[in-house]
């Protein structure tokens, strides 16, 4: 896999889907142990009662620990870390220009402005 530009969850949650540079899209199981096709009504019990025991037992440290943790593929996490990295950077130099400017020359446009890249009347 190459570097992965996007990152996005299915409608009802259940899948991630990722985009690399290479033109591919990879489809992932939001939750790893979720088994896929048809289950039997055993398996189906099983599942409910390991659930419930989680829920029960949601207070205790060991069991919060678990639940907590989110298995990421490495190459979406290291690309979420390395563009929270660039932002933090980005967000730094701005403000660094901004102190270092004569008040007014620098006008900072609003996130959700960046992100157009052109109206059409």
């Amino acid at each position: 896999m190459q570097r992965v530009f996007s990152v996005r969850f299915s409608g009802d949650g259940s899948y991630v889907f990722s985009g690399s540079d290479d033109m591919n899209v990879r489809v992932w199981k939001a939750d790893a142990s979720e088994q896929l096709g048809v289950t039997l009504p055993r398996e189906k019990h099983k599942a409910a009662y390991n659930k419930a025991l989680v829920n029960r037992y949601k207070h205790l440290p060991e069991i919060k620990r678990i639940t907590r943790h989110r298995r990421v593929p490495a190459a979406i996490y290291k690309a979420a870390k390395v563009r929270r990295t660039v932002q933090a950077a980005d967000k730094r130099k701005l403000q660094r220009r901004i102190q270092h400017s004569a008040p007014g020359s620098i006008t900072v446009k609003p996130e959700r402005k960046k992100k157009v890249v052109a109206e059409i009347e």
